[in-house]
């Protein structure tokens, strides 16, 4: 969390905004990078978690935007954690700081199971790859017909990436990236309110292999290819096996995941063409949050950072399809 956020966040805010949705909470975040998250309980002992969000992040109503899609989905049959009302009957309460600012709380269901352990072969399978897609095959069916609000921005409105356009060595890159993914056609069949972020760190698993989808903070418009390039960004990405290795994976992963995601959506077989734009996309934002976030880098951080910027000015891709 910036020093600036953190500077303001009290005790006071999060007891205050706790009572609002009649929970207790664990003084102790279980996450802090972009919001605070903490896991709480009703009266009868039912487990939830409490979102702290600052405004520098993002507003009242984007959240709200957020929350109200959320609440459809998890409605309509998705496997997500659910948004929950306040005892006043709101998706969000506002907390004031003391610089002027302010803390928007919203509440959630507790995911069941846990994080995907990828030495485990009992989770780590072919059965999850199929689940995985299913998932996000269902929020992608799900998305077609929802009303169009203006009040989740598209990929091409994102701080991050557009940050990017003034770095002084990567900005050419960024346009000519942007500007090829604009060129792709906009519609409601293949273009609309997506996750953006369902990587390994934003789902539970069970002990039967099903998926609790959480975190749509990042939700935005933009292609539904994006969600799948974001699936096997991220397995790669965290592998210390060789381009060979992770790119052989990424395509047994993809084959499985499109069995699973087709049986709740198909997308146009030309999108999966597609993919690589969506990595390299992937590739420049994050080499601005490991940036911005970390003022002091740690070696790994810099490698990191070397790592990106070599694939970009290089016009690579984390794995080869």
């Amino acid at each position: 969390m910036e020093q600036a956020v953190e500077s303001v966040f009290t005790k006071e805010i999060l007891t205050n905004a706790a009572a609002q949705f009649g929970i207790t909470v664990d003084e102790k975040p279980v996450g802090e990078f972009e919001n605070y998250l903490f896991k709480g309980k009703l009266a009868d002992g039912t487990d939830r978690i409490l979102r702290l969000t600052h405004s520098s992040h993002r507003s009242k109503e984007e959240i709200e935007a957020e929350l109200k899609f959320l609440k459809y989905a998890r409605e309509n049959g998705a496997n997500a954690a659910g948004s929950l009302t306040s005892l006043n009957g709101n998706l969000v309460e506002v907390q004031h700081a003391s610089d002027g600012t302010s803390f928007y709380a919203s509440m959630f269901e507790w995911a069941d199971g846990q994080l995907v352990d990828r030495t485990n072969p009992a989770v780590w399978n072919d059965d999850l790859m199929y689940t995985w897609g299913k998932t996000i095959g269902k929020l992608h069916a799900l998305t077609v017909d929802y009303p169009v609000t203006n009040l989740r921005e598209h990929w091409d409105e994102e701080a991050y990436l557009n940050e990017m356009l003034a770095d002084e060595e990567l900005g050419i890159f960024t346009k000519d990236l942007i500007e090829e993914i604009q060129a792709y056609e906009r519609k409601k069949d293949s273009y609309g309110l997506i996750h953006s972020d369902l990587h390994l760190h934003n789902f539970f698993v069970n002990d039967k292999g099903e998926i609790t989808a959480f975190d749509f903070d990042d939700l935005q418009y933009n292609y539904f290819i994006s969600d799948i390039a974001i699936v096997l960004y991220y397995t790669a990405w965290g592998s210390k096996a060789s381009f060979e290795e992770k790119s052989k994976f990424a395509k047994r992963q993809l084959e499985i995941f499109r069995k699973g995601y087709e049986t709740e959506y198909v997308l146009d077989e030309e999108w999966y063409s597609r993919i690589p734009s969506f990595l390299k996309c992937r590739d420049l934002t994050l080499y601005h949050v490991l940036n911005m976030k970390y003022e002091e880098k740690t070696q790994r951080v810099i490698e990191l950072c070397e790592e990106l910027k070599e694939r970009i000015v290089n016009k690579k891709t984390i794995i080869e399809l």
